[in-house]
């Protein structure tokens, strides 16, 4: 007997297809609704930052679906924060010093010019489906203008940005997502944290 797909399979196929095709993908995430492109596709990043009218100097994070591709990405991370991954009760962005051995070349706008990258790991089924159809990173931001409110449903989104996408996902359209963004927190060289947003 074949295996039931989940319900948001076709949506999250046609997400992939897009992304594939250096699109814009206007989705629910696990924290609030987001906008996503090929972390190594110049034009979608590029496209990000002209749907949110935002300023390039402000860098994407990076969604990724395994403890050994945050590695990758990531490889000093100190015990402390796999451990923070472990116990905290909601998602945790990262922030450290990009692998200069990392086997992707990024797109501008995904590394900052210390070097450092923001990276989040995901269990959402969905979240995890995207990454996996494109086989990189998945550059994320929330979906909102610059400086306007972040949107936590579907119909909180702008209309603009709705618009400007190239799909906009049909997954979780009516439900509450999260009231807030990703724990953000820095790691140094010497494995000090430092929270850059609580």
């Amino acid at each position: 007997m074949a295996k039931k797909r989940p319900n948001w399979h076709s949506d999250a196929l046609n997400a992939v297809k897009t992304l594939r095709g250096e699109g814009v993908v206007l989705h629910a995430t696990d924290t609030v609704w987001g906008l996503a492109a090929d972390s190594t596709s110049e034009k979608g990043v590029d496209r990000i930052f002209d749907i949110k009218q935002r300023n390039r100097t402000e860098t994407l994070l990076m969604l990724v679906d395994s403890e050994g591709e945050l590695e990758h990405l990531l490889p000093h991370l100190p015990e402390a924060a796999w451990e923070l991954l472990e116990v905290s009760d909601r998602p945790v962005t990262l922030v450290g010093i990009l692998n200069p051995q990392c086997r992707y070349v990024f797109a501008p706008g995904m590394v900052r010019e210390d070097g450092s990258i923001a990276v989040r790991l995901v269990s959402d089924p969905y979240l995890a489906f995207m990454i996996a159809g494109i086989g990189r990173p998945l550059a994320s931001t929330s979906a909102n203008l610059a400086k306007q409110p972040t949107p936590r449903t579907f119909a909180e989104v702008n209309g603009e940005i709705v618009n400007a996408v190239d799909y906009p996902g049909e997954h979780k359209r009516t439900e509450l997502n999260s009231d807030q963004a990703s724990m953000m927190v820095h790691f140094d060289n010497e494995g000090r944290m430092r929270i850059l947003r609580s």
